[in-house]
């Protein structure tokens, strides 16, 4: 298998001849998918005892976060940090105006897996949505939080979508899979969308969709933001 990636415009430069390149048609494997890889290479551990383990290394590593701990391993490094503006020395942590976020990057052994992806260079010539930056206008922090009924802005690419039909707009997806769809619009145009942000998300990390019909065509074309974001309380 290879890693597919295209190029498109970049519109977040100054330089009209600049071009990104954006990852197409990956394919996400589960963590069900992760134990049947397990258990499917002649190991003696069975699917139960597999899950089982993976649960108790899980809450380890939830335990260690909720101390206030950094997380250092072979698969990843995770690091809590504080965001947000202090208006001064003696100010302190407000949840109105600052988050905690947890900052990932790879360990040893995925970097050395990154080493040995194969990259295949495609053409896009399926139009979606690019989501290449999300600004938080209250803190202006850019793709890492948001702050419930406050205005955001996506930047980006195809990004207009009729407010009209509820399977078009922009979407909130929480780590559990539920989805909250902004109904508050500001601004809808290709190149930029304005909105309030839902009040009611206010606790988790979200994932951050663009649906939209693009012109011409009749199916739904979804775009997503690299990143995750967290809201500020």
């Amino acid at each position: 298998m290879s890693l597919r990636y295209g190029l498109i415009p970049n519109h977040l430069t100054d330089d009209p001849d600049d071009f990104m390149g954006i990852v197409t048609d990956s394919e996400t494997v589960t963590e069900v998918d992760l134990v049947n890889r397990m258990i499917g290479k002649g190991s003696t551990v069975t699917k139960a005892e597999a899950l089982s383990v993976i649960e108790e290394y899980e809450y380890a590593v939830a335990e260690a976060v909720k101390n206030g701990n950094n997380v250092n391993t072979r698969l990843f490094k995770l690091t809590p940090s504080v965001s947000g503006v202090f208006t001064n020395q003696s100010d302190g942590f407000d949840s109105s105006r600052h988050a905690v976020k947890l900052n990932l990057n790879a360990g040893s052994r995925l970097n050395d897996a990154v080493v040995d992806i194969e990259l295949r260079k495609v053409e896009i010539n399926q139009a979606q949505p690019v989501l290449q930056q999300f600004v938080d206008l209250k803190t202006k922090v850019m793709n890492e939080t948001f702050t419930p009924g406050q205005i955001a802005s996506i930047r980006g690419l195809l990004l207009k979508f009729d407010e009209e039909d509820n399977a078009q707009g922009i979407f909130f997806i929480a780590a559990d899979g539920s989805e909250t769809r902004v109904v508050n619009m500001v601004k809808n145009k290709p190149s930029e969308l304005l909105f309030f942000v839902p009040e009611t998300i206010t606790n988790g990390t979200f994932q951050v969709e663009v649906r939209t019909v693009l012109h011409k065509l009749k199916t739904i074309r979804t775009g997503r933001l690299v990143s995750d974001l967290v809201p500020v309380q």
